[in-house]
Formats: structure tokens, C-alpha cells, sequence
């Protein structure tokens, strides 16, 4: 039973919790309500209900501004680009991590340091334009790998998880390399890869840096270029800015929010190990035996 004193100690840490998490509310309460102001309202940038609610009006006349045009490109940039990382980060963590040599262990090192070294856009954006990568494929080619070695080494964390039984009770009952991963392994990395879905979505979502050289026509324009476009046009009318500013961030807001549970189990997927690895087993064993009956 918890004492007195861890009991307060609990409640100041929950009231502390509870009071950060308003605080971090504070600046996005503050964008919601006065994309619903009207440009004198707005201008004062308060947390004051508005007096006179311009909702239909604001969001209409920034949806006119080539929004939905904005929204198709951030669609085709951001899916293929998540893609590409989720099939070549899982292919190449499992070939990594299954095979446990010097050589595999220095390009996983090589991959790690590309976590913490930045990347240098104006060489990059030089060598894509040498290669004819321009466009929507250049911005997909770039981010891509800028996300490489983040889904890498969490996919290889996710693999330390699953035996190796699996794979050798796999391949003996027939199953082929390439049957092994897509239909074995990558679904026991479910967690997992929603967890690089979601982090990966939402951080190519709203990327300003790489996109704002590739795609630096209006035509081409992401919702986040959309947003440096209309503040240079309406920098006076902060009712249609924070409206702008809404419309972008809510894609990020819904995806996150449908995916939370999901991302919480990838990431914390490896604190019981055995639980975890007996439970992964059960489920390779009953993957396998599905897939020997297709086949």
C-alpha cells in the first residue's frame, strides 16, 4: 500500500502533468479560435471566444486559394515518400539484423550516424538536378532517404524481438525468402511499422526545408509552402493565416490521433522480452501454418 507521502507525491505529479499538457494546449487553443475571428479580432491574437464568428466565411475563402490543389500534392509527396521507407527500412533492418557479421554491424553504425549528422540540402538538391530527379520524384528521393536510417533502427529494434526459430521453422516447412518476410516477419512488425508510418507521415508532412527547393512553384506547392505563399499575400489578415495554419496541421492531428494506441505499442513493444518473444512465436507459428495452407 502506498503511504501518505507517495500518495501526495502522486497527486503533485499528476496535477504538474495535468497543468503542462494545458500549457501546451495553450498555443493551439489559440490558432482554433481565432481562425473562427474575424481580421480586427484575429489581430489581437487572444484566447477570447470571438464575437463575431467568421468560420464558413474564412475557411471558404482560404479554400479558394488553391488548397485542395496544395492538399493533392502533400498527398502524392508524403504517401509515396512514407512508403518507399517503410519497404526498403524493413528490408534492409532484417537483412542487417539477421545476419550478425562485422560487416552488417558497421553499416548498421553507418546508418546510426546518419541520425545525428544533418544533411546538407544545396549539395543534395545540385547532384538530384545532375540526375534529372526533379520535382515530386526529387522531393520523394530526398526525404526518403533523410528517413532511412530513423526506420531502419527502429525496425531493427523490433526484429531483436522476433526468434529466430521462426524463420528457420519457416523456411523448413517451405516458405521462400521473400514469402518469409512479407508474410511472417513484416506482420509481426505491425507495431512497429505504424509507429514509422505515423513519425515518418508526420514529419515529411509538414517539411518546409527540402520541399521549398523541388517544388517551388506554385503548382507544385505543399499545404506548409502554402502557408509561407499566403502569409507574403495576407500578412494583415490573421483570421485567414491561423485558418491556413488549422487546415494544415489537421491531416497530422486526425492520422496521430487514429494511430496513438498503435505507436504506443510499437514503441514500448520490448519491455517484457519474454512475454514478447513467446507471444510473437505463437503468432509466427499460426502466420506459418496459414501460409502452408495457400500455398
Amino acid at each position: 500500500m502506498r503511504t501518505p507521502a507517495k500518495k501526495h507525491t502522486h497527486i503533485l505529479r499528476t496535477l504538474f502533468g495535468f497543468a503542462l499538457s494545458l500549457l501546451m494546449l495553450v498555443p493551439f487553443a489559440m490558432i482554433v479560435l481565432n481562425s473562427f475571428k474575424n481580421k480586427k479580432e484575429a489581430a489581437q491574437m487572444g484566447l477570447a471566444l470571438p464575437k463575431q464568428w467568421n468560420i464558413i466565411e474564412n475557411y471558404r475563402a482560404v479554400m479558394e486559394t488553391g488548397v485542395v490543389h496544395a492538399f493533392r500534392n502533400s498527398c502524392i509527396v508524403t504517401l509515396l515518400s512514407v512508403l518507399l521507407i517503410v519497404l526498403f527500412s524493413a528490408l534492409a533492418a532484417f537483412v542487417l539484423q539477421r545476419r550478425n557479421t562485422k560487416g552488417s554491424q558497421k553499416i548498421i553504425t553507418f546508418f546510426v550516424i546518419g541520425l545525428i549528422i544533418p544533411g546538407q540540402i544545396i549539395p543534395t538538391y545540385m547532384l538530384c538536378n545532375y540526375l534529372h530527379l526533379k520535382t515530386f520524384i526529387g522531393a520523394a528521393a530526398v526525404l526518403t532517404a533523410a528517413n532511412l536510417p530513423l526506420g531502419i533502427f527502429l525496425y531493427i529494434g523490433a526484429l531483436k524481438s522476433i526468434p529466430r526459430d521462426i524463420d528457420e521453422a519457416a523456411i523448413l516447412d517451405g516458405c521462400g525468402t521473400w514469402t518469409l518476410f512479407f508474410r511472417v516477419i513484416f506482420q509481426l512488425m505491425k507495431p512497429m511499422t505504424v509507429t514509422l508510418f505515423i513519425l515518418t507521415f508526420m514529419n515529411i508532412w509538414n517539411d518546409f526545408g527540402t520541399t521549398i527547393y523541388f517544388l517551388n512553384t506554385s503548382e507544385n506547392y505543399t499545404l506548409p509552402l502554402t502557408i509561407y505563399n499566403f502569409f507574403s499575400t495576407h500578412s494583415s489578415d490573421w483570421n485567414l493565416v491561423f485558418t491556413d495554419v488549422v487546415i494544415v496541421s489537421l491531416p497530422v492531428i486526425i492520422v496521430y490521433f487514429c494511430a496513438q494506441k498503435q505507436i504506443m505499442s510499437g514503441m514500448t513493444s520490448g519491455d517484457n522480452r519474454q512475454r514478447t518473444d513467446a507471444n510473437i512465436a505463437y503468432r509466427g507459428q499460426i502466420l506459418t501454418g496459414r501460409i502452408l495452407q495457400g500455398l
